[in-house]
């Protein structure tokens, strides 16, 4: 299938780009192979919940999604495509291993560039998210190209799914994170900073690139202004330190312990979902029988006769 899908791609890079044009056009991308950039078109929102997608496509789950576009998917995989990236593999879940297996393929850089109060910006994607709980800005984050699939029906699923790119894993998203995060409500950590944020439907460009790309862009400007505070550099030095000496030699450990809460919740959740579809199909077989005995113990009029 992966092959198949590789095949079909390629063929649609011919039909969007030549050796004399190096650049690439579908609705609502442009692609510079010379350069290496995608650029989208897409929109802002306002999501205030916790977030499971930094971008879908238009009518989607845009109650999760800092923006949306509406651009195809299976376009912008195309244009990866161009660019010489293969795709990777998305989540999945190993029986014979036991365990999940993160996201993986070529690392991605996502940055954003739109227009607010009259001024130009342009920064990295993940600026645009902050912790739920903190408000602390999301640290630097490379997604990786892992590709949708081709459904048996002959439809891309991201097309169907509108799952552009996402924050945590799901196996029909086209760009993913390289780490296991799970979508579970109570484990979503990321909120849209909406200080950020320019008015809901305005106009932002999404550019993807290589994670290894140098474009030669303006520096990345923030609405924020600058602040003239300098770091106490021993401090943090000292700090660091600790980190290397109290925490880094743990790393296995935690990286076990946190497959393990991984998997240990995914099978909770099984089986709670288990136990949900029992009690409904009891309490169907209860709302059965209750309805059949006061059928039966329901008095009925005696049948007239005329005088």
């Amino acid at each position: 299938m992966r092959s198949r899908l590789t095949i079909l791609f390629a063929l649609l890079c011919l039909c969007a780009s030549t050796h004399a044009d190096p650049v690439g056009h579908f609705p609502h991308i442009d692609v510079d192979v010379k350069n290496k950039q995608i650029h989208v078109d897409c929109e802002a929102l306002h999501c205030e919940a916790p977030l499971e997608f930094f971008c879908v496509t238009a009518g989607g789950n845009e109650h999760e999604s800092v923006i949306r576009t509406r651009a195809k998917p299976s376009q912008i995989h195309t244009a990866l495509l161009m660019l010489g990236l293969q795709p990777g593999e998305p989540v999945k879940y190993s029986e014979s291993a036991r365990k999940w297996f993160p996201p993986h393929g070529p690392p991605l850089s996502i940055s954003i560039e739109y227009t607010k109060d009259g001024k130009q910006y342009s920064m990295p994607a993940y600026k645009l998210m902050r912790d739920v709980s903190t408000k602390q800005s999301m640290p630097p984050l490379t997604w990786v190209f892992t590709g949708s699939r081709v459904m048996e029906d002959g439809t891309y699923a991201a097309d169907v799914t509108s799952y552009v790119v996402s924050i945590v894993n799901f196996d029909l998203t086209l760009i993913d994170i390289p780490a296991l995060a799970s979508s579970a409500n109570e484990t979503l950590e990321w909120e849209t900073n909406l200080d950020l944020m320019p008015p809901l439907g305005s106009p932002m460009t999404m550019i993807i690139e290589p994670a290894d790309n140098h474009p030669t862009t303006a520096p990345t400007t923030d609405p924020a202004p600058l602040s003239d505070v300098k770091i106490d550099q021993q401090k943090v030095d000292r700090l660091r330190q600790r980190w290397e000496q109290e925490v880094k030699p743990h790393a296995d450990a935690l990286r076990d312990a946190a497959q393990a809460q991984y998997e240990v919740i995914t099978q909770l959740r099984r089986e709670q979902q288990r136990l949900i579809d029992e009690s409904d199909r009891i309490q169907r077989l209860i709302d059965e029988l209750e309805g059949q005995y006061q059928q039966m113990t329901t008095p009925r009029p005696e049948p007239t006769t005329d005088p």
